[in-house]
């Protein structure tokens, strides 16, 4: 039932109600809708208009805001109110649900347009997002520094463009600000400023999130941050900001976030002042080019669960002091030049849950300690030169991993084809370690199974007829370069996946059979080189509306015959067709002209007729091959 408020525009004693009434008893910051009956609730009418207002301002394709209609807006989407003054407190206009038009990825469900100043109506008002939405070209407005009860700030993901106003630094009793790109907005901010010394007024400050902001100007920016006593989360991720080696006084112990991963090291050495730090719980270094060893700097931080190093350049040492660090759960050194063995004091590292190692340089044997972390949720060794049999007894007490990547190092695996995993996985990467020859019965186990890598893990082997049903929820599948035999998967629309589309390759194996029809929501499929026969598939009726997302598409080196079907330049998407090495005749559509995105072609080595057509032309950035035979 739907409550309409009485609107008045007497505010004094509404004022005086709510200075006496402390605003965490009023309403949660993470909810998105109120619980309370606003039956009671006198409204204001300056702030209705202030909020209809806004809303005249601001583009809502999806019709978000429908229900910021009548007088109680205490009712509307997105606002929260007072509970006695019927003031507004809250306004969260997060974008939770980005979607995309299929022809430029356009956000339909953001909110767009321009903020009105009417929100400076909105005198009480304690918590503003506005995050992950499109108000591109737009600046942040300046009327922002004029909410003087603003609590909470949020402004991450939504376009922005331009100097950050330093009226926010009026902003002295804001707790939250953030200002940085979101990994789930469809428009990044492109923020800068020349000077971070208007930070310095947020004197309240808990948390500062800048990813992303461009700080290269504002080289005194640390040094201003620093004077931020109570902040607890620090977020200056790929702001090139220059990290001063020493600060005259570290001012901010209360850390217990800091990213300062992508930035500008002087000397690309780890400043000493972190050291104290000792309240930090998560630290990101990573993609700095560091080197300078790091043994005892952090030997204080008890505390440090989370640590990222990748990306530098540090060696074995540094791996071998982390292991007294007993309290990581979550340590990233890949990307790294680490050399030699996998110290066994890793097995000192009880509590970890993410130990990512990959892309570096070490061998010899994985240590028999490391499987006794039982806590183990992802492990990443892949591309370094560890050797040796990994067993069933190695995978033992392995029971809560969830992502195993053991690729391109000189590891086999040797368990029984009736061994029963004790965990279950969702990402397996052993590409380029010995799997086979048999095909791995044990995956028949695995039912989470996301992710599956096992490209060149000499499996001579038919794909059995239960991989058809595991191949169902598998987003990324690589098979290819074995000597597998039998005929081509076929694939169903997943149901529920964390992906948009999935890649799909079997290349290089042996099987023969014809393909029934095109795989559902694929964006990448590769089955060239080997024995397939038939015609090319035709699309199903209603299928292009999902198929339209395949871009990649390799046939070549097979048997198919027959003509190129037509309802391949339905794929406006495509930008890779190699048909090539089959036995394809007659002639090219003429409808691959309209393929705008479409940058190689091979159809060499076939035996087309005709003459080629004049509609790829059209194609500026074609590149094409034919063989005529």
């Amino acid at each position: 039932m739907e409550h309409h408020l009485l609107c008045t525009s007497s505010s004094l004693l509404l004022l005086f109600l709510f200075s006496s009434v402390p605003i965490t008893s009023q309403f949660p910051f993470g909810s998105r809708k109120q619980a309370y009956d606003h039956s009671n609730v006198t409204c204001i009418e300056s702030e209705r208009h202030a909020l209809l207002q806004l809303k005249h301002g601001l583009k809502d394709e999806s019709n978000r805001l429908s229900s910021w209609i009548g007088e109680g807006y205490c009712s509307w989407e997105g606002i929260g109110c007072h509970k006695i003054t019927g003031s507004v407190l809250k306004l969260d206009l997060r974008n939770t649900v980005p979607l995309y038009s299929d022809e430029d990825y356009h956000c339909t469900n953001c909110l767009g347009g321009q903020l009105t100043p009417s929100l400076f109506n909105l005198t009480n008002l304690r918590y503003l997002d506005l995050s992950v939405n499109n108000f591109s070209t737009f600046q942040v407005p300046t009327f922002l520094g004029l909410l003087k009860n603003l609590r909470y700030l949020n402004l991450s993901g939504a376009g922005f463009h331009g100097e950050i106003p330093h009226h926010l630094g009026n902003l002295s009793h804001l707790q939250h600000l953030d200002l940085g790109d979101s990994y789930s907005s469809p428009v990044w901010n492109l923020l800068s400023t020349k000077d971070l010394g208007w930070v310095v007024g947020l004197a309240s400050l808990q948390g500062l999130v800048l990813f992303g902001v461009n700080l290269t100007a504002a080289q005194d920016g640390l040094q201003s941050i620093n004077m931020l006593s109570s902040l607890t989360t620090l977020d200056l991720h790929s702001c090139n900001l220059f990290i001063h080696p020493h600060l005259s006084h570290v001012n901010f112990t209360s850390l217990a976030s800091l990213d300062l991963g992508e930035n500008n090291f002087n000397n690309y050495t780890v400043p000493p002042w972190l050291h104290n730090l000792t309240g930090l719980h998560d630290l990101h270094l990573g993609y700095n080019n560091l080197s300078d060893p790091i043994h005892g700097l952090f030997d204080q931080m008890t505390s440090l669960v989370h640590f990222d190093l990748s990306s530098n350049r540090f060696d074995a040492s540094t791996l071998k002091s982390l292991c007294n660090a007993s309290s990581l759960t979550y340590l990233d050194l890949s990307e790294n030049i680490l050399q030699g063995p996998i110290p066994s004091k890793i097995g000192q590292l009880s509590k970890l849950t993410n130990l990512l190692l990959s892309f570096n340089k070490l061998n010899g044997a994985i240590p028999t300690n490391l499987w006794q972390l039982t806590k183990l949720q992802d492990f990443d060794v892949r591309n370094n030169s560890l050797t040796g049999v990994l067993s069933e007894d190695h995978f033992a007490k392995l029971r809560e991993l969830k992502s195993l990547d053991l690729t391109g190092n000189s590891l086999a695996l040797n368990v029984s084809s009736s061994w029963i995993p004790p965990f279950q996985l969702q990402e397996i990467g052993m590409g380029s370690i010995i799997v086979g020859p048999r095909f791995p019965a044990w995956l028949r186990t695995q039912n989470e199974v996301e992710v599956l890598n096992m490209q060149n893990a000499s499996i001579s082997d038919a794909i059995p007829n239960w991989f058809q049903v595991l191949c169902d929820n598998i987003t990324s599948l690589d098979l290819s370069s074995n000597s597998l035999t039998g005929n081509p998967l076929e694939f169903k629309q997943l149901k529920h996946s964390r992906y948009a589309s999935r890649e799909v390759s079997l290349s290089s194996n042996k099987l023969d059979g014809s393909l029934k029809s095109f795989p559902l929501d694929i964006s990448d499929l590769d089955l060239s080189h080997n024995f397939l026969t038939g015609h090319i598939p035709q699309l199903e009726d209603g299928q292009t509306s999902v198929v339209h997302m395949l871009g990649f598409l390799f046939l070549n080196d097979n048997r198919f015959t027959g003509t190129i079907p037509e309802d391949l330049c339905k794929l406006e998407n495509l930008s890779f067709l190699d048909l090539s090495n089959n036995l394809l005749s007659g002639r090219v559509p003429l409808c691959l002209g309209n393929l705008r995105d479409l940058w190689i072609l091979d159809l060499a080595n076939n035996t087309l007729s005709g003459q080629i057509p004049s509609s790829l032309g059209n194609l500026a950035t074609l590149c094409f091959a034919f063989e005529w035979k």
